[in-house]
């Protein structure tokens, strides 16, 4: 992804975030920088990295599509089922 490609945010994703106590400069971290990223399906992309929160080690998912204007968030997560969503 080159580095100044624009980073939109959908509704849902932003509300995800208010709710989960996610900042947008750790959803642009995990996107430019991820440690695994899968094809969600031809449109959409799962990017994850590992954050710590509270002395706990987690995991930040998000879900994004690129498109020829940059890359929209459609929704984030944090959980800790490293396993599951890291080593696939």
């Amino acid at each position: 992804m080159p580095f100044g490609e624009d980073i939109t945010f959908s509704r849902h994703a932003l509300n995800q975030m208010g709710e989960r106590g996610i900042n947008q400069n750790e959803i642009i971290e995990t996107i430019r920088s991820p440690e695994y990223t899968s094809k969600q399906d031809t449109k959409r992309t799962r990017a994850v990295k590992r954050l710590r929160r509270n002395g706990k080690e987690y995991l930040l998912v998000v879900i994004y599509r690129s498109h020829p204007q940059g890359i929209k968030v459609v929704t984030v997560f944090i959980t800790s089922k490293i396993h599951k969503y890291l080593y696939q």
